[in-house]
Protein backbone atom coordinates (compact mmCIF):
# COMPACT_ATOMS: atom_id res chain seq x y z
CA UNK A 1 0.00 0.00 0.00
CA UNK A 2 1.55 3.34 -1.21
CA UNK A 3 1.40 6.26 1.15
CA UNK A 4 -0.86 8.97 0.94
CA UNK A 5 0.98 12.75 0.09
CA UNK A 6 0.55 15.04 3.26
CA UNK A 7 0.04 17.75 0.56
CA UNK A 8 -1.79 18.00 -2.38
CA UNK A 9 -2.03 20.38 -4.42
CA UNK A 10 -6.01 21.61 -5.46
CA UNK A 11 -5.48 23.75 -7.96
CA UNK A 12 -3.13 21.24 -10.00
CA UNK A 13 -5.27 18.77 -9.53
CA UNK A 14 -8.71 20.47 -10.61
CA UNK A 15 -7.33 22.27 -13.56
CA UNK A 16 -5.62 21.48 -16.71
CA UNK A 17 -1.85 21.71 -17.41
CA UNK A 18 -2.51 24.82 -19.62
CA UNK A 19 -4.24 26.80 -17.57
CA UNK A 20 -2.29 25.78 -14.34
CA UNK A 21 0.95 27.26 -16.35
CA UNK A 22 -1.17 30.42 -17.14
CA UNK A 23 -1.85 30.44 -13.53
CA UNK A 24 1.89 30.03 -12.30
CA UNK A 25 2.89 32.95 -15.01
CA UNK A 26 0.65 35.52 -13.88
CA UNK A 27 1.78 34.85 -10.53
CA UNK A 28 5.38 35.11 -11.41
CA UNK A 29 4.66 38.55 -13.37
CA UNK A 30 2.82 39.99 -10.26
CA UNK A 31 5.20 38.66 -7.72
CA UNK A 32 1.86 36.64 -5.51
CA UNK A 33 3.38 33.88 -3.37
CA UNK A 34 -0.14 31.68 -3.22
CA UNK A 35 -2.13 30.35 -5.78
CA UNK A 36 -5.23 31.39 -3.87
CA UNK A 37 -4.40 34.96 -3.95
CA UNK A 38 -3.54 34.70 -7.89
CA UNK A 39 -6.81 33.44 -8.32
CA UNK A 40 -8.52 35.90 -5.98
CA UNK A 41 -6.85 39.10 -8.02
CA UNK A 42 -7.68 37.62 -11.52
CA UNK A 43 -11.35 37.13 -10.38
CA UNK A 44 -11.50 40.44 -9.02
CA UNK A 45 -9.68 42.18 -12.03
CA UNK A 46 -12.08 40.26 -14.35
CA UNK A 47 -15.22 40.80 -12.58
CA UNK A 48 -14.72 44.47 -11.18
CA UNK A 49 -13.28 45.39 -14.44
CA UNK A 50 -16.53 44.70 -16.52
CA UNK A 51 -18.70 45.63 -14.00
CA UNK A 52 -17.34 47.97 -11.52
CA UNK A 53 -18.58 48.39 -7.96
CA UNK A 54 -21.47 50.35 -7.47
CA UNK A 55 -21.12 52.44 -4.27
CA UNK A 56 -23.68 54.92 -5.62
CA UNK A 57 -26.79 54.83 -4.22
CA UNK A 58 -29.62 55.63 -6.57
CA UNK A 59 -33.25 56.63 -5.03
CA UNK A 60 -36.29 55.17 -6.43
CA UNK A 61 -37.65 58.75 -6.03
CA UNK A 62 -38.09 61.36 -9.44
CA UNK A 63 -36.05 63.88 -9.25
CA UNK A 64 -37.62 67.07 -8.70
CA UNK A 65 -36.66 70.51 -10.01
CA UNK A 66 -37.40 73.99 -9.01
CA UNK A 67 -39.69 74.66 -6.07
CA UNK A 68 -42.11 72.38 -4.64
CA UNK A 69 -45.79 73.74 -4.80
CA UNK A 70 -47.94 73.22 -1.21
CA UNK A 71 -51.67 71.71 -1.51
Amino acid sequence: MTRRAEYRNELKTRVDDELYDAIQLFKKLNFIDSDSAALARIARMLLFGIFPAQKQVVADAVGQIGTRERA
